[in-house]
């Protein structure tokens, strides 16, 4: 019999220490510079007899070495196509996730706004009446699960009244057992935080992130109110607010082609000089466009592990992009569905998040979601308008044997889109090297 190693045998050199990653099982090993050798002589099929006894049990065992008829392609975008067609006969189609624009209105009129640029002129605020109908619809469907609700904008806090409305509606729903728990999330610029509305926040049990974009001098410039003038002033004391009610300093930051590299040393201003104190710092997923990613991708990737590491060294808590691939090798189950990651705790990958505009129209997209081809439209079945979607998102074949196509899920909806299906080096890039990193990091 031939052997060879499998294809989805990856080797990374960690200093001295030799990683061996099976990037179809999730497995990880740290291999001797002998097993080395033998992976790569055994690269082309070859004779157990060409190496010395018992050397090769322990790559065998691991699946690093398989019989050369064995090694077929496409095992791995068919163990994430076979998972989504199991996921689906389980019951899939329902959101649990719910991304609600109360207004697309804002007291600020930052320079890279997407949510503003798409709404120049026309700026939408959520009725009583739409509220309630997309609550009673999402809490209906729900199937007595725990659900998430994220309040959006615009500026949310313009909207106390609809916020409020919200909060007593699943108070309503979890009483009567529609839903069987269920989390609040709200991000906000803090410029309209008062005391008693902080208080108010915290007693219900609201999780909220800040959006700021660094020291004075950067956040003054990219964050200002519509007649130029600074925020970071106004924010930071809706934060403190916040704070002295009981609430956890969680901080939100973007990442764009300008301050990419600055991102690093300002999240250690807000550490070591601010008096913010974050226990919780994210960074916003890249936006996608038509070109990739705005950010590029193995360079966000460096840069998103700097942070990582230099958050993990203070204790604080970090979330962005790449940084649920721990996770997923550790519970060595594939990420079949990226529209989820990272949106919804959903382990079974049966739910999906979705988003419902001010004026109450549904996309299955969060960001770009007045491309018509990812709304929902007036008067269809969301649940089988999603699962239609999903059911038709299988892998593509070239992701096959890339160490984090297990990882990775493919491209998003919006992605698959926006790249005629293709695949885009900014993802890829991305994807790889976080892996990389992720595997080879003591």
């Amino acid at each position: 019999m031939q052997w060879k190693t499998s294809r989805y045998t990856h080797v990374y050199a960690a200093g001295e220490r030799r990683i061996a990653f099976n990037s179809l099982s999730l497995d990880v090993y740290e291999i001797t510079a002998r097993d080395e050798e033998l992976l790569d002589r055994f690269r082309a099929p070859a004779s157990v007899r060409d190496a010395p006894a018992g050397e090769l049990k322990e790559l065998m065992e691991g699946q690093l070495i398989v019989p050369a008829e064995a090694d077929a392609p496409g095992r791995a975008v068919a163990r994430l196509n076979g998972l989504r067609t199991a996921q689906y006969r389980k019951g899939g189609g329902r959101y649990r996730s719910i991304r609600l624009a109360l207004t697309e209105r804002c007291n600020m009129a930052c320079s890279y706004c997407f949510q503003q640029q798409m709404y120049p002129d026309l700026q939408p605020r959520m009725s009583e009446e739409v509220l309630e109908q997309t609550l009673d619809w999402f809490t209906g469907q729900a199937g007595g699960s725990s659900v998430s609700v994220q309040y959006f904008g615009g500026e949310p806090l313009l909207e106390w009244d609809r916020l409020q409305q919200g909060d007593a509606y699943l108070q309503q729903a979890r009483a009567e057992g529609r839903v069987f728990a269920y989390q609040q999330i709200m991000t906000t610029n803090g410029t309209l935080m008062t005391q008693s509305r902080a208080e108010w926040l915290v007693s219900h049990g609201f999780e909220l992130a800040f959006s700021f974009d660094g020291p004075p001098d950067i956040n003054d410039r990219l964050r200002t109110y519509k007649n130029g003038r600074g925020t970071y002033e106004n924010a930071a004391r809706g934060l403190r607010r916040w704070i002295e009610a009981g609430g956890t300093s969680s901080l939100l930051m973007t990442a764009s082609s300008t301050n990419l590299h600055q991102l690093p040393g300002i999240v250690r201003w807000f550490v070591e000089e601010s008096d913010l104190n974050p226990e919780v710092i994210g960074l916003n997923s890249p936006q996608p466009t038509s070109e990739g990613w705005e950010t590029g991708g193995a360079e966000l990737a460096a840069v998103v592990f700097d942070i990582w590491n230099y958050l993990d060294s203070k204790g604080i808590s970090f979330h962005g992009p790449g940084t649920f691939i721990p996770g997923t090798i550790r519970s060595s189950v594939p990420n079949s569905d990226n529209c989820v990651t990272g949106e919804v705790d959903d382990p079974d990958g049966e739910a999906w998040p979705i988003y419902v505009s001010a004026d109450g129209r549904r996309s299955m997209c969060l960001v770009h979601h007045q491309d018509k081809r990812v709304e929902i439209a007036t008067g269809t079945d969301a649940q089988k308008t999603g699962l239609q979607w999903h059911k038709s998102q299988d892998g593509v074949a070239d992701c096959d044997v890339c160490p984090a196509s297990q990882l990775c899920g493919g491209p998003c909806t919006v992605e698959r889109i926006l790249w005629g299906g293709r695949l885009n080096e900014d993802r890829c890039g991305f994807m790889r090297e976080m892996t990389r990193l992720v595997l080879t990091h003591a």
